[in-house]
């Protein structure tokens, strides 16, 4: 009897959460209670509510819960993999929605909104990353992809690659960008290296390096900003004409 009043409870918790989730949405949600409607679809007999709490003791922040790796929330009493998959799927999904609803046939924002836009794709991400965005002749949007995923103290990438989804898109300008994970986002040698190889191998193929962003966290600079606005002024807002390679106020 004891037992069967207890199921009763939970199932009449997660059912009155659940309607409340239908009818309000998760804005006025505390994050443990996300975190259980979460676990509801994982952990199906049980009081989600101490786990939700737990997982939430143990990273400090609901964003660094779903950032921590699966085997990091297999450690918290109650997660099995089954729970922690589920868990790594919501970030991905929502960074997944993101780009699908606004992605293709976007124009090129504002040098401050990319960056804000980048770091919401870099988020969670705990080891290196190389990043591409591919605009056409008028500065919309025309593809993405992720170039290279390499060791937390050095990026490389790939030229080839680069290429290819150049011509895959049909590309008129490339934007390049990294991240340093748990670092500051501020340009090391090898960055500006970086930076001035991809200009030199995209010129050779009439293409042009909008700019390269590197994201630390909830923070972003670039190696050539000035390059941005002067592309972005020119089309958006007819202040100038383009200007060619030789240009030095171009470099």
């Amino acid at each position: 009897m004891a037992r069967n009043n207890v199921k009763n409870a939970h199932e009449g918790h997660r059912e009155k959460l659940k309607r409340r989730f239908y009818k309000e949405g998760l804005e006025n949600f505390e994050d443990h209670n996300v975190l259980e409607l979460i676990l509801f679809f994982a952990i199906p007999r049980k009081d989600t509510n101490d786990i939700a709490h737990a997982l939430l003791d143990r990273f400090g922040s609901f964003s660094r819960v779903l950032e921590a790796d699966v085997k990091e929330l297999c450690e918290v009493e109650g997660i099995g993999e089954h729970a922690a998959h589920l868990i790594k799927t919501y970030p991905a999904v929502a960074k997944r929605y993101y780009k699908d609803r606004f992605g293709k046939g976007k124009r090129l924002p504002e040098y401050q909104q990319m960056g804000q836009e980048l770091v919401l794709h870099f988020a969670g991400l705990g080891q290196e990353e190389a990043y591409a965005l591919f605009y056409d002749n008028s500065l919309t949007f025309c593809g993405s992809e992720t170039i290279h995923k390499g060791d937390i103290n050095s990026v490389g990438f790939s030229l080839r690659k680069i290429c290819d989804a150049v011509v895959f898109n049909k590309a008129s300008y490339v934007l390049f960008a990294h991240n340093h994970p748990h670092g500051l986002p501020i340009a090391s040698s090898e960055d500006l290296d970086t930076t001035a190889s991809l200009k030199n191998f995209l010129l050779q193929m009439n293409v042009i390096l909008l700019d390269h962003f590197i994201v630390a966290e909830k923070r972003y600079s670039s190696t050539q900003r000035e390059t941005y606005q002067y592309v972005y002024d020119s089309i958006f807002k007819n202040i100038s004409p383009f200007p060619d390679e030789n240009n030095e106020d171009f470099e």
